[in-house]
């Protein structure tokens, strides 16, 4: 019993051994691939690409530039402006209307309501009075 614990002891641990250094070998491998990355960025030249320019040919006086009427575009942003705020009141408008006529709608019932409560109230008290009376 005791050998086969120590074989089943002996080859969990070399297992386990097994399993982390691959684990290791991996880990480090990968952080390796990352810092050859990280060192190619570190090293660009973004001049380069000014002197691609230089050697094409072009100059400062060969570009095209497109002129920005601001004014137009501000008039056209104000517009839209306006017209959201117009429907925005509108909107404003309609949704207190529609409120004003639930509150009066709402008060007219309980008025009707209150009316109809006062006469049964007055009924019953003058249906007291009259049995009063008679005796």
């Amino acid at each position: 019993m005791a050998k086969k614990f120590g074989k089943f002891l002996l080859t969990t641990a070399t297992l386990g051994a097994l399993a982390a250094g691959a684990y290791y070998f991996f880990s480090k491998k990968e952080a390796g691939m990352d810092d050859e990355f990280d060192d190619e960025d570190d090293f660009d030249e973004f001049d380069e690409d000014l002197d691609d320019d230089e050697t094409s040919g072009k100059s400062e006086a060969d570009r095209k530039y497109v002129d920005l009427d601001l004014g137009k575009a501000a008039d056209a942003a104000a517009e839209k402006v306006e017209e959201k705020a117009e429907s925005f009141k509108e909107g404003l408008e309609a949704a207190k209307a529609e409120a004003t006529d639930k509150i009066v709608g709402a008060a007219n019932e309980a008025a009707k309501a209150a009316e109809g409560a006062a006469t049964k109230v007055e009924e019953f008290f003058d249906d007291d009075d009259n049995s009063l009376d008679a005796m």
